[in-house]
């Protein structure tokens, strides 16, 4: 095997990349070579990933805080959401690097390079990755790079961006209860689309507060600074706190199918449509999707992994939703007061993971006002 040529190649070293990267180190692949190419050191805690997971998991050692209640504001409920068998867990993104980086390193097969990746291949019957560091060459190229072209085509279909502004802060005062963080608060002006908040405390005085939209456009930084202090001065009477560290990003949610593959490559992440329609999440559909790519190479088969036809139907649920929160035929949050209001915890966790069966599913629907939901199942189902 030439030094530019590798079993398997994975560009982008985010949470798809290093996910699958991780699954790939273990022993079962260790006669094979892998190599992970990304830009960035991945050095700055850019991102924070909260997600629920039923009992231990895979990076409990990296995961900062947990809990097995979160609670939940909406315009006229206020709920204490018990969530076992589930624990929210919150991972800041240069733990989860560290972490990821730190079993890498130990691995001997595989290799981690800083370049800036130009484009992605043929050569021959391989893929090819074109870098500033050399072109690399492999069998299959796993890619989580998402384009302007395909966000282009994802505004075509029905769009929102999830957008959100975070700030850790810390106070004199300790107002924060380590025990209990928010999930979601919707008392927030739901302006330009769905606004809520979350609170992540992470001791009395210290806390993780991320303003966050569903809207068609972007805010500037200003208008989520602004609105954050307004929060704070409204619910918690802080005006006064030092700001440690600050996050901000941008998620697609779309009705677009984003594709699976392009010959020798498969894509990973939210560019393999990983990034849940309705609500953004996207770190535990990467871990099943990581899981059934592991799978099938362990089976001799292709990595490309497919939905069945009737797992399909998460796709059609989420594209209602949005669908109602996209044409204002609800405010999201009216929708997600309902939701929680109506139903338990964990069967709202099962259904938001795609891992809910149809009973509960079909109880979620009786929940929400039947004639909008079903104008807009319809729509997306023809």
């Amino acid at each position: 095997m030439s030094d530019n040529h590798y079993d398997y190649i994975i560009a982008g070293a985010g949470a798809a990349g290093l996910s699958l990267a991780l699954r790939l180190a273990s022993k079962p692949f260790a006669n094979k070579q892998v190599l992970l190419l990304d830009r960035s050191a991945k050095r700055e805690n850019d991102r924070t990933w909260c997600f629920w997971e039923k009992g231990p998991g895979m990076y409990d050692e990296a995961v900062f805080r947990s809990w097995d209640a979160v609670k939940f504001y909406g315009p006229n409920a206020a709920l204490d959401l018990h969530i076992a068998p589930y624990r929210y867990k919150m991972l800041r993104g240069l733990d989860f690097y560290d972490y990821a980086l730190n079993k890498l390193n130990d691995s001997p097969n595989v290799v981690v390079k800083k370049a800036e990746i130009y484009d992605i291949g043929l050569s021959g019957t391989d893929a090819e990755v074109n870098t500033s560091e050399g072109s690399f060459t492999a069998p299959w190229v796993f890619s989580s790079l998402l384009g302007n072209e395909e966000i282009h085509d994802a505004k075509k279909r029905l769009f929102l961006w999830q957008h959100f502004l975070g700030w850790n802060i810390r106070s004199e005062e300790p107002i924060f209860d380590p025990n209990q963080p928010v999930m979601m608060d919707f008392r927030v002006p739901q302006i330009d689309g769905s606004c809520f908040v979350y609170v992540l405390p992470l001791s009395k005085c210290e806390a993780l507060v991320e303003y966050t939209v569903f809207s068609p456009e972007v805010w500037d930084k200003e208008v989520y600074e602004q609105a954050t202090r307004e929060y704070l001065r409204m619910f918690y009477n802080l005006t006064d706190f030092d700001i440690l560290h600050t996050e901000q990003g941008r998620i697609p949610m779309s009705s677009y199918k984003f594709p699976v593959s392009e010959g020798r490559v498969v894509f990973i992440g939210t560019a393999g449509g990983q990034t849940k329609a309705s609500t953004g999440y996207t770190f535990m559909n990467i871990q099943r999707h990581s899981d059934a790519i592991v799978d099938r190479l362990l089976n001799g088969q292709s990595p490309i992994v497919s939905r069945s036809a009737w797992e399909r139907r998460f796709s059609l649920y989420d594209n209602t939703l949005l669908h109602v929160l996209v044409h204002q035929q609800m405010r999201g949050a009216d929708l997600f007061e309902t939701l929680f209001s109506k139903n338990p915890a964990p069967r709202m966790f099962d259904f938001l993971d795609d891992q809910s069966h149809f009973l509960q599913e079909l109880a979620i629907m009786n929940s929400v006002p039947r004639r909008k939901f079903a104008k807009a199942f319809f729509k997306e189902l023809f």
